[in-house]
């Protein structure tokens, strides 16, 4: 019985043996499997690079039968090799992109710096270099007038018309920085004249040197634009200068322009007048100085505040067939005075020897207000026969306005906001009203009778109003009125000197400017 139990016991644990392996070999590789293929525990790492696919360690089992489990731990995330690469490539993708943008810019900016820029707004019309060295400016003016006279006043004055009263195309602009030009001639009338051609050395604001024609430094509101005066003519103070003159002057702005000064010569022209050649080798030396305290920082807040003073001299040797002596106009642009001038030699006037010219003037404008005072004084000797005069004429002029919608200065009335009903905005509305005279010299008509005192007025004052509508800096529309009455100037039936009937006139202006 004892050797039988014992084979069949061994049978038995053969058997569990057997079983035990095939269990054992079939569970195996499905582990791995499932446990990519990670070596069994205790085997040797064959890929210690790879990170392991669970960040859950084996825990050991615990001692000595506790029947706590203990937590398992996190292991460290170690990034994929191949994303790493990836991140790698991206990052230096991003760098050559970001460098090749950076290229783009530099070259567009070094473009930028070679490239003309063209400009056509309401402040200029223009052609210019990327670095403002080379600037070529376009100019236009262009004022249609109608001039209705209300009274026939002499019954030479029945002069109602319509009127081209300024056609000025122009060119201006800057070579290299240093040098600017203006060329302007104007078509309106019956010839072409040069107003404007000068060149303009600027090496600093402080000293400049222009030379050619232009308006001399005499004369306030003469040196204003023509686009922009706050009413359609002058003051009766623009028949005691010269329109234009040729010559040369040293002229600039010091202290951010607190002071303006302006040193001269010129060929010499007659008061109210433009001359392209100088009709003797006598000079006119010219000097001004402008003084504007509120340029100061500090002070800009309180507006802007101008004195001026300008003064001219020098010789004149007319003849009685090159008189170089005046006419005087009227607002409604009526001769209204005039030296005697025949085809006897002893009764002809011509001017000799000195002219002396002098004129203070003061101006204030703050926001819309502008105030402007002028006064002119001329004195010049005169030769008729072998006699020779002395005759001082003076004229003055006193000027209020205000923009609506504006901003006034010496400049003119500039709109804060253009023209457009879409947005409601009309421009500004500026209104303007002067008082002005003109005063001959009594020595003109005392025993020298220069001048034909039925002809001639004696003086002449007056005021006009108006009103002018300001769509943009461009464009302007004005009704104006203009009162002046005379002392003398015209003859009754017996032939004796009585005034001349006041000169009544309403102008009307259509303007284009740029």
């Amino acid at each position: 019985m004892f050797p039988s139990h014992s084979f069949s016991t061994g049978r038995a644990w053969a058997a569990t043996a057997v079983a035990l392996l095939l269990v054992t070999a079939t569970v195996a590789p499905a582990s791995a499997q499932q446990t990519n293929d990670q070596p069994p525990p205790g085997a040797p790492r064959t890929d210690a690079p790879s990170a392991p696919s669970s960040p859950i360690t084996d825990v050991p089992a615990p001692r000595g039968g506790d029947a706590a489990v203990a937590a398992p731990t996190l292991a460290p995330v170690q990034p994929d090799a191949a994303l790493a690469g990836r991140l790698d490539d991206i990052d230096q993708t991003a760098r050559i992109a970001a460098r090749r943008i950076e290229n783009l810019e530099e070259q567009l900016a070094a473009r930028a710096k070679e490239t003309p820029v063209v400009q056509a707004d309401d402040k200029a019309f223009l052609i210019k270099s990327a670095d403002s060295a080379y600037t070529l400016r376009f100019h236009g003016l262009l004022q249609t007038d109608s001039r209705w006279f209300l009274n026939d006043g002499a019954l030479s004055d029945k002069a109602d018309t319509f009127l081209i009263r300024k056609l000025r195309p122009g060119l201006g602009g800057t070579l290299f920085n240093f040098a600017d030009f203006r060329f302007t001639p104007d078509f309106a009338g019956s010839a072409v004249a040069v107003f404007d051609a000068y060149t303009d050395l600027h090496p600093s604001p402080a000293l400049r040197l222009r030379a050619g024609k232009f308006k001399t430094p005499l004369g306030l509101e003469r040196l204003q634009n023509d686009a922009y005066l706050d009413l359609a003519e002058r003051a009766l103070t623009q028949n005691l200068t010269p329109q234009r003159d040729v010559g040369a002057t040293i002229w600039g702005e010091v202290a951010g322009g607190v002071l303006r000064y302006d040193l001269g010569i010129f060929n010499g022209a007659a008061d109210n007048t433009n001359p392209d050649l100088d009709a003797n080798h006598a000079k006119d030396f010219v000097g001004r100085l402008l003084v504007q305290p509120f340029k100061v920082e500090s002070l800009k807040r309180f507006g802007s505040l101008g004195v001026h003073f300008a003064a001219s001299t020098g010789n004149r040797f007319g003849t009685p067939a090159a008189p170089q002596l005046p006419q005087y106009r009227s607002g409604g642009q009526q001769v209204i005075f005039s030296y005697l001038a025949s085809t006897n030699v002893d009764g002809v006037a011509f001017a000799h020897l000195r002219q002396t010219r002098l004129n203070p003037a003061v101006f204030y404008y703050f926001g819309g207000l502008g105030i402007f005072a002028e006064f002119v004084q001329s004195r010049q000797q005169i030769q008729k026969g072998n006699v020779v005069t002395s005759v001082t004429n003076r004229a003055g002029h006193a000027t209020l306005s205000y923009a609506f919608n504006g901003l006034n200065s010496l400049d003119g009335a500039a709109p804060l906001t253009r023209f457009d009903p879409s947005k409601r905005t009309w421009g500004a509305l500026e209104l303007a009203v002067r008082g002005n005279f003109l005063k001959i010299d009594d020595a003109v008509f005392g025993s020298a009778q220069l001048a034909s005192p039925s002809a001639s007025v004696r003086r002449a004052a007056g005021g006009a109003v108006g009103v002018t509508w300001i769509p943009s800096l461009t464009t302007r529309l004005s009704l104006n009125y203009e009162q002046t009455r005379f002392k003398g100037g015209a003859a009754a039936p017996d032939k004796s000197v009585i005034d001349r009937k006041p000169e009544n006139v309403l102008i009307t202006r259509a303007q284009i400017n740029f």
